[in-house]
Order: C-alpha cells, then structure tokens, then sequence
C-alpha cells in the first residue's frame, strides 16, 4: 500500500513515520479504509472489481482509450470484464448490477448500468498520454477529510483523499448515475401519478391535457441556473441534478408532485442556460408552486422516498384544509415538510438537498434568484406556448 501526496499534511505524515511506527500507522489506515470500503456487499464487489481491473490493466488499456474521449468519458462494465476473462469477475458484475436494481427500487432495468468511467475530463491528457492510471469505485458516505481507497496497474492499494483530485487519471467502478437517476426519477413520477385520479406520462408530458378551449399552454421556464456546491465529492464524478416540484392538486385536496431532470448540470460553479419548461401550471393550484433542488447520490431507493413524500404532502395538506376551505399558505407549508420528510437514516449516502425555492407564482419573473440557501441562482420565466394548429 502507499499513500498519493496530496499536500504538506501528507509530506509532513510520510517524514512522521518510521521503523515499528510506519508499519503500526500503515496497519491502522489499513483497517480504517477497510471499513470505511466495506460497507455493504455491493459496495465491496466494486472495490473487489476495481483492483482486479487494475491487476490486469494491460488486458484492458486499449480498450479504455478507445472508448474514453471528450465525448464519452465511460465503458461499460461487462465489456471490460469480457476482455479480462475470468468467469468469477463476470458474475460478480452482474450480481452486482442486480444489486444496484434493487436496492433503488427502480421499476426498469436500464443497460449497461455498470461502468468505468473517468473521474474528471481534466484527466483525458493523461489517459491519452499513456499515464499509468489509478482504479476506485463507488463509495458510500464519502464527506470531506476521507481517505479514498485506489489500486494502481499492479492491483496494489493506494490512499487518496476526497478533497484532492489525484494528478493521473482515475477510473471508477460504479454505476452511471445519469441512467440511475433517469429510471429513479420515473419511478417516483409513478408513484406520485399513481396518487392523481389520472394517469400521466413521464416527462415531459407532465401537465394534464388542455381543454379544448384553452388557447395556451401556461409554464415556468428555466432560463438559467448555477450552484455553488453541487455536494459532490470528485470521486462521484458529475453531479445529477433534479427539481422535485410541489403544490396542491387544482381540483382536489391532494398533493401534486412532479420530478423534473437537469442532465446537463454537470458541475458546481458553472452557468447553464438551459430554456427549461420546469411547472406546467394546469397542474397547481392558485397558480403556486414549490422548487426543491437535489443531487442525486447512490444508495437513494426512488419508491420509498416517493411514498414518504407523497404520505407527508397529503398529511400536511389534510391537516391544513378544512372542509373544502384552503389557502395559498398551505403550497409554503410543502417545502419544510417534505424536506423533513427524507430521512437520515433510510437512505444511506441519500439524496442532498441542493437548494429550494417557496411559493413560486405562475406570473412570476425572477431574474439571478437565490435560493433559501443562499446556494443555486436561478432565473425563471412564464411562458405561454400557444396550442399546435
């Protein structure tokens, strides 16, 4: 095992240790980054994966650069694996992947689930320079100061930290959190469809159909957006962004919940502008609605969060209205309950709370707004889209 320097506090720990010393404090770190990488079965069949990769990088370097480019920065898992030849490391991936399927409580089965994808595009100059890279996986709860636990070609364990970028390219074995968050954001829009008296389509066909009267389509477009942390460490690679949006059902005394996808905000401190339709407002009530931003994590199982949110609104909502009688401070309400709502403990290394926006109006024109937070920047427009001819 070695440790990657990373700055003085690591130059200053190497010159610290010698002799009985070094091997007690290698001892040590080795059995703290074990249990910090042994969390759950899935999460050790990938750190088992990620050194037999290493081990055996020279089966699967080609391979890798071909596939690793500005355009795509990940390869499937199972390819690799083939490449490699070894009967167990295949059916460690795929009971793997089954794994990941479960444990979110996805409603499909999306391909390729499973990758190796490169930490960051900063590190493409290195992967095609030839640069010996460095093998992780997925780890759960990864937080500032942890160490992070990496094969070199030779399948031997480094320590990296989670605040420092490593200087030659990283690969991780993990999921495609892009695919994960796409099946996990329509299995909670099945859950929340499944609480309206009519079934819709997933997005973007959200609103309910116009009546044939109406000339006009009313939304909220998103024009811009920016964050300032994306509560993503460098080892979970891009961010998976999405808007929960709350308010109350216009004909009934229930909640309407919508998940809106943001797949191209990728990083924090960036500008998107992605001309967004985020609320459809036939949807909601006095013309009101909520904005929760999340960060997709790992181990988020989509149907129990759905259900927890979805029996919370309606609590709050019933708690609030009486008889029939209701009011524009109830959509206010939604916001902290919901947020309550997602618990701690359920979730491990659960979806993060990015930013959130209270009683967004249908007329509404915010320009640069920050959230409650003080985290994301939006800017929201209302648009009306006439009615195809």
């Amino acid at each position: 095992m070695r440790y990657i320097p990373i700055g003085v506090a690591f130059i200053a720990l190497s010159l610290a240790l010698s002799g009985c010393q070094e091997q007690q404090n290698t001892t040590d770190k080795t059995t703290n980054t074990a249990e910090q990488a042994t969390p759950n079965i899935e999460a050790q069949n990938q750190r088992e994966i990620a050194q037999q990769l290493g081990k055996n990088y020279a089966q699967i370097a080609d391979q890798l650069k071909q596939h690793i480019n500005v355009e795509s920065s990940a390869v499937p898992l199972e390819s690799l694996v083939k490449t490699i030849n070894l009967p167990s490391l295949t059916t460690q991936a795929a009971n793997t992947e089954k794994m990941v399927i479960e444990k979110r409580g996805l409603d499909q089965q999306p391909e390729d689930l499973l990758t190796v994808s490169l930490a960051n595009p900063a590190m493409l100059p290195g992967v095609e320079a030839g640069q010996q890279p460095l093998f992780t996986y997925q780890q759960d709860n990864v937080k500032a100061g942890d160490s992070i636990d990496m094969f070199d070609s030779h399948g031997d364990l480094v320590v990296g930290s989670a605040d420092v970028m490593p200087d030659q390219p990283v690969f991780i074995v993990g999921v495609d959190e892009q695919k994960a968050m796409r099946a996990g954001l329509a299995t909670m829009q099945s859950v929340f469809n499944a609480n309206d008296t009519v079934t819709l389509d997933y997005l973007p066909k959200l609103a309910s159909a116009p009546k044939v009267s109406e000339e006009f389509l009313s939304t909220t477009v998103l024009k811009k957006i920016s964050v300032k942390d994306d509560q993503e460490p460098w080892i979970s690679g891009k961010a998976e962004i999405y808007a929960l949006v709350s308010g109350v059902d216009p004909s009934r005394d229930e909640p309407t919940l919508d998940v809106v996808e943001m797949p191209y905000l990728d990083y924090q401190d960036q500008e998107y502008y992605p001309n967004q339709i985020i609320v459809y407002w036939a949807r909601y009530r006095w013309g009101a609605a909520n904005i929760i931003l999340m960060e997709h994590d790992t181990n988020t199982n989509y149907r129990e969060l759905a259900q927890v949110i979805i029996k919370t609104a309606a609590t709050v909502i019933a708690s609030q209205i009486d008889g029939g009688a209701a009011s524009l401070p109830i959509v206010n309400k939604l916001v902290d309950a919901i947020l309550k709502a997602i618990p701690d403990e359920t979730f491990t290394n659960n979806d993060d709370m990015v930013d959130f926006y209270y009683t967004i109006l249908q007329t509404d024109e915010l320009i640069d707004q920050p959230g409650a937070s003080n985290n994301a920047t939006i800017t929201l427009e209302p648009r009306e889209i006439p009615l195809t001819k």
